[in-house]
């Protein structure tokens, strides 16, 4: 165990209030810009740095670091054919570092619906638009998806979950 005994719902609790600014902002500067900074990611990384170490056995800070790095490998191969902007890529490695091996299936089927619903209201969105400028670059036509906006929306719905649902 690390230095602080957090129970897993104190540790949702702990993950949703200290991430959600970075995720909400990542999502924010995503749908604006086409872009999430660097600075956004490596700050999620860096609070489960310092929550992990402080909470959760090292054996386990290793395992998900290792998880973490195979996101990243994984997702700069679709970034590498053109799948995924390198912004995503990191920002689903810095938030794998918050997923027990347990959970994965969990996470990725939160990310599966995030994404549907993330596109749909995209489309809807330019749609509403109906062709006429924005400054928000994700809405305009023919834009990518911003995948920010469900990254940020699937992590925040699983720790609100794990939170909820813990005792």
């Amino acid at each position: 165990m690390g230095l602080l005994e957090l129970t897993p719902r104190a540790a949702a609790w702990a993950a949703l209030l200290c991430t959600a600014p970075l995720l909400i902002a990542a999502a924010v500067w995503d749908l604006r810009r086409m872009r999430i900074p660097n600075w956004l990611n490596g700050g999620l990384a860096l609070i489960f740095l310092a929550f992990g170490l402080a909470s959760l056995p090292l054996e386990e800070v290793a395992w998900r670091a290792a998880g973490g790095l195979l996101v990243l490998v994984v997702g700069f191969g679709f970034f590498s054919l053109g799948r995924m902007g390198g912004g995503d890529v990191k920002m689903l490695a810095a938030c794998a570092l918050y997923v027990p091996l347990h959970h994965a299936g969990l996470v990725l089927q939160m990310l599966a619906l995030a994404l549907a619903l993330g596109l749909a209201a995209i489309h809807i969105a330019r749609a509403a638009l109906g062709g006429r400028e924005t400054s928000w670059r994700s809405l305009r036509k023919g834009a990518r998806f911003p995948m920010g906006l469900s990254i940020a929306a699937a992590m925040l719905g699983y720790f609100g979950f794990i939170a909820a649902m813990t005792a």
